[in-house]
């Protein structure tokens, strides 16, 4: 899938090594890590503009069911990694038992999401 390499370098360029998923029964993409991060990334692309009052719950409730299912002890952040078709910029949404968040900028990592509001 492009996207997987596109986030591959994407992580890349924010300092991580990754690590594929080669258990397909479990709902992620990578496995991203730097000497003082770790997190479990699902990546996803949607053909569809996404509005900014969507909810996110509504748009991926599939994802965010999947993700945070994994069998991964909750001190493990785990996030999605989503963009339409027509964008070039990453969505990361650090994902809780009760909540989505879309990460506007991220210290360590240097990362400035376009898309936050």
């Amino acid at each position: 899938m492009a996207a997987i390499a596109e986030a591959k370098k994407f992580a890349e360029r924010m300092g991580y090594r990754w690590q594929e998923n080669t258990h397909p029964d479990l709902a992620y993409d990578l496995f991203i890590f730097k000497p003082e991060m770790a997190c479990i990334v699902r990546v996803r692309q949607t053909r569809h503009r996404i509005d900014p009052e969507t909810f996110y719950e509504d748009l991926i409730p599939e994802d965010l069911h999947d993700v945070r299912a994994l069998p991964f002890p909750n001190v493990i952040p785990r996030e999605i990694w989503l963009r339409t078709q027509h964008e070039r910029a990453w969505r990361r949404l650090r994902i809780y038992d009760l909540a989505v968040g879309e990460l506007d900028w991220w210290g360590p990592d240097d990362y400035t999401n376009p898309h936050a509001r």
